[in-house]
């Protein structure tokens, strides 16, 4: 898991992005792909905050610190979900909504992964 958890906030941060990518779309009549950018300053500050922390994790040297990056990325992921869930996301969005679950799915199960590897051994 030392060479791996690197990967868990590479993809939260691609992640986050394209979040920022289905939030920010809008349907549109205008443009020719269907599609508009309105990008509301609220979420470019919370994906900009989510990055923030993101990247704090990332630099996660010992042990006790990886799990906490690694819980920190979870509930990262879970607050995006609900927040997608909970919007108004438009059809012809529903191709990088079903991209970003995938993602996701990966990273949360890296994310377990990486939990069991670095639990403390009982004996």
């Amino acid at each position: 898991m030392q060479r791996l958890y690197g990967c868990v906030p590479l993809l939260n941060a691609v992640g986050s992005l394209m979040f920022l990518l289905i939030i920010s779309l809008e349907p549109s009549t205008i443009s020719s792909l269907g599609v508009d950018f309105d990008w509301r300053r609220a979420n470019v500050l919370l994906v900009a905050l989510m990055l923030t922390v993101i990247v704090g994790t990332a630099f996660a040297h010992h042990r006790r610190a990886k799990q906490i990056g690694l819980v920190i990325n979870g509930i990262l992921i879970v607050g995006m979900a609900l927040a997608l869930w909970q919007a108004q996301v438009p059809e012809l969005i529903s191709d990088y909504l079903w991209l970003w679950a995938l993602i996701m799915i990966f990273n949360l199960a890296l994310i377990g992964w990486g939990w069991l590897k670095l639990r403390t051994k009982r004996k």
